[in-house]
């Protein structure tokens, strides 16, 4: 039986364009949600929602570098 990939090789420009992506359907959606009925209105906040929480995902994942003092420590 094969198992799921868990590891993923993306590039910077590759995980910016998911990102981007991402935005621009969040940003659609708020603005269908606005002349939608009840329920579809919620269906679409309800996707908004899952969106936000995978940028939060990619978000968490990212390694931030800073300026390192020649001691070692972090400077700011």
């Amino acid at each position: 039986m094969s198992n799921y990939n868990k590891m993923f090789k993306l590039s910077v420009k590759e995980v910016d364009l998911i990102e981007c992506s991402i935005r621009s359907q969040i940003s659609q959606l708020s603005r269908i949600g606005a002349i939608d009925t009840h329920s579809e209105a919620l269906d679409n906040h309800n996707r908004i929602i899952e969106l936000m929480h995978v940028m939060g995902t990619l978000h968490n994942q990212k390694i931030w570098y800073g300026q390192v003092h020649h001691t070692g420590v972090p400077l700011g």
